[in-house]
C-alpha cells in the first residue's frame, strides 16, 4: 500500500535564515505519526508547506496515496484528502458543531435553495458519533463546550466529506491548551481514527503523548531531519537527546531554608471565583499553585497582580499593603507577572522583540522627555544575550519567534523590572523541552537572587521540578499544602482528584 504521504528533498529558506534543509518525511497508511523537535527546528514551517501556507524552496517532492502531491498549494493538499486541525482550531464560536461542519462542505440543500436543517443536524451527529462523542448537543454553540469537545468538533469538521481510503490527518499541538482529563478523552478519539484506517501526522512538544499513541516518530533539529525511528525502540531518554542533542539531567528543586522573610503575604483574597486565600511566599522561594480547570487556580495569580477586580482582600509585598488593586499598583510595589497567553496577553504581535521585551518599563529610556531607541536596543541586545533568545535581531518581529523564545521574551520583560514578587502562570505551556529547560534554569536563578516565586501550572511534573512548596486549590480556596520530599506528581493529582470529590 502507498504511503499516505511522502516528501522528499524538502527545503525551506527565508531572508538571513534555513528553516528547513534537505527534509525527508513518510507516513504509512494507517499509522500515527509523530513530528517533534524544538521550537524553531523546522515542525511548524514543513506544516505551513504542506498547508500551502509557504512555498517550498525548488527541488523537493511530494506524492499523497501514491499520486504527485504539489506542495505550496493547499487546494492540492485538500484533493488529496490533507486535513488540518490547527492549535487554534479556527472555529466559529458562536456557531453550532452543525454549522461549523457545514461551513466546511457546504450545506444540503432542497427546493428552492433552503438549508435542509434536519440533514445537516443528522450529518453533525453521524461526525461526532464516529469519534464517540455522539452525546454532544450538536445545536449548541461550540464556545459553549468543554475544550476537549471543541477539540473533536474541529476534527470532525476536518475529516468530513472524506472519501473512504486512506486520508492524512495532521493534528498540529491538539492538546496545547488542554487541561488533562480532556487530554484522556482526545486520546480516545486518535485511536478510533486511527482503528477506522487514517493516516495521523502527530505534532506535540509533549514526549507521554508521542510514546502513547505513535507508531512511528520523527525529529526535527535546526531545519534537518535527525531520524525517523519506530517509538517502541525508544526510552523517553533517548527520545530527548534526539531532540536537543544531547542528554538533560533531571533536576528537581532544591532544598528550601525556612527562616528567609515572607516577601508575598496575601490574606483572605475574594475575586472571580476565589474565595477567602491566605498565602505566603518568602524571599528565594519557589511556591506552585495546582488545581483542576475552574478551581480558581487561573484568577489567583491575575488577582495577585491586579489584572482582575479584586473583591476583599489584602496583597502585602515587603510590609506594604497593596491598596489600588490595579497592574501598575502591582509593578509599582515590585511585582511582576507573566500570564499563561503569551499571544493574546502577554506579547503584542505587530511590534518587534526590543519593543515587546522594554514596554513593562520606558523610563530609563527617556532622556529629555524623548525616548532613545539606541538605548532601548542596548539593553535588548543584553537581554538577548543573557536569556540566550534565538532571533535575528531586537527589530525582528515577535511573531517571527518560536514559542520558547516568544516565552523568554516574556521573561525578560518581566526580569527587567527587578521584581521582589515573580507570578507565572503556566511559564512553559506549549514550548518544546529544550525550552523549558532553559526556562526552569530562569525560574531557579531567580528564586536564587531572592525572588519570591509563585507558579500556577497544570504540569504537575513541572511543580515536582520547580517549587519547594506546593498549595491545592479546589473550590476557589485552598485545601491541602504538600512540600519538600511529598511533592510528587502522584500526591499533587491525587489530592486534587480527592478534595475535588469531596467538594462535589
Amino acid at each position: 500500500m502507498a504511503d499516505a504521504l511522502r516528501i522528499e528533498h524538502l527545503s525551506k529558506t527565508f531572508p538571513g535564515q534555513s528553516a528547513l534543509v534537505d527534509v525527508d518525511l513518510d507516513v504509512a497508511a494507517g499509522e500515527v505519526h509523530a513530528l517533534v523537535g524544538q521550537n524553531g527546528s523546522g515542525k511548524s514551517t514543513l506544516i505551513k508547506v504542506l498547508a500551502g501556507y509557504h512555498q517550498p524552496d525548488p527541488g523537493a517532492s511530494a506524492w499523497a496515496n501514491g499520486e504527485p502531491l504539489t506542495l505550496g498549494d493547499g487546494d492540492a493538499a485538500a484533493a488529496a484528502g490533507i486535513r488540518f486541525v490547527h492549535q487554534d482550531l479556527g472555529l466559529i464560536g458562536n456557531l453550532s458543531t452543525v454549522e461549523n461542519i457545514a461551513l466546511t462542505v457546504g450545506y444540503t440543500t432542497g427546493f428552492g435553495g433552503k438549508i435542509r436543517w434536519r440533514e445537516e443536524v443528522r450529518r453533525a451527529r453521524e461526525a461526532m458519533d464516529a469519534l464517540g462523542l455522539g452525546s454532544i448537543d450538536v445545536k449548541k454553540p461550540v464556545d459553549s463546550l468543554p475544550p476537549s469537545q471543541k477539540t473533536a468538533v474541529a476534527i470532525a469538521r476536518a475529516i468530513s466529506g472524506w472519501e473512504e481510503g486512506a486520508n492524512l490527518l495532521v493534528l498540529d499541538e491538539p492538546t496545547a491548551t488542554l487541561p488533562g482529563a480532556d487530554v484522556e478523552r482526545l486520546f480516545e478519539v486518535i485511536h478510533r481514527l486511527k482503528e477506522r484506517g487514517v493516516s495521523i501526522l502527530y505534532v506535540s512538544h509533549h514526549l507521554d503523548e508521542v510514546f502513547e499513541l505513535a507508531d512511528r516518530v520523527t525529529v526535527l533539529r535546526d531545519a534537518h531531519k535527525i531520524a525517523t525511528v519506530p517509538v517502541a525502540g525508544l526510552d523517553h531518554d533517548g527520545l530527548v537527546e534526539l531532540i536537543v542533542g544531547h542528554r538533560i539531567e533531571a533536576a528537581t528543586a532544591s532544598v528550601f531554608g525556612s527562616q528567609a522573610s515572607s516577601v508575598l503575604r496575601v490574606r483572605d483574597l475574594h475575586g472571580g471565583n476565589v474565595h477567602g486565600i491566605d498565602l505566603d511566599v518568602h524571599e528565594g522561594e519557589i511556591v506552585g499553585l495546582a488545581g483542576i480547570t475552574g478551581s480558581g487556580r487561573e484568577h489567583v495569580l491575575e488577582l495577585i497582580a491586579g489584572q482582575l477586580p479584586r473583591d476583599e482582600g489584602d496583597v502585602v509585598v515587603d510590609g506594604r499593603v497593596i491598596k489600588n488593586f490595579d497592574p501598575r499598583s502591582a509593578i509599582d510595589a515590585g511585582i511582576a507577572f507573566v500570564p499563561a497567553d503569551r499571544k493574546v496577553r502577554g506579547t503584542v504581535g505587530p511590534m518587534t522583540v526590543r519593543e515587546n521585551l522594554t514596554l513593562s518599563d520606558l523610563t530609563p529610556h527617556f532622556v529629555a522627555g524623548r525616548l532613545r531607541h539606541r538605548r532601548e536596543r542596548e539593553e535588548t541586545h543584553s537581554w538577548i544575550a543573557r536569556l540566550s533568545i534565538k532571533t535575528p535581531g531586537p527589530e525582528a518581529a515577535i511573531g517571527a519567534l518560536s514559542g520558547g523564545n516568544q516565552q523568554k521574551v516574556m521573561f525578560g520583560k518581566a526580569l527587567r523590572l527587578t521584581p521582589k514578587v515573580l507570578l507565572l502562570a503556566e511559564p512553559t505551556q506549549g514550548i518544546d523541552i529544550g525550552a523549558k529547560d532553559q526556562i526552569h534554569a530562569l525560574v531557579d536563578q531567580a528564586a536564587q537572587e531572592g525572588v519570591a516565586t509563585f507558579v500556577a501550572s497544570t504540569d504537575t511534573d513541572e511543580l515536582v521540578r520547580l517549587c519547594h512548596r506546593v498549595l491545592v486549590i479546589v473550590d476557589g480556596q485552598i485545601v491541602a499544602e504538600i512540600s519538600g520530599s511529598d511533592i510528587t506528581a502522584e500526591t499533587i493529582e491525587h489530592t486534587q482528584l480527592q478534595t475535588s470529590r469531596r467538594s462535589a
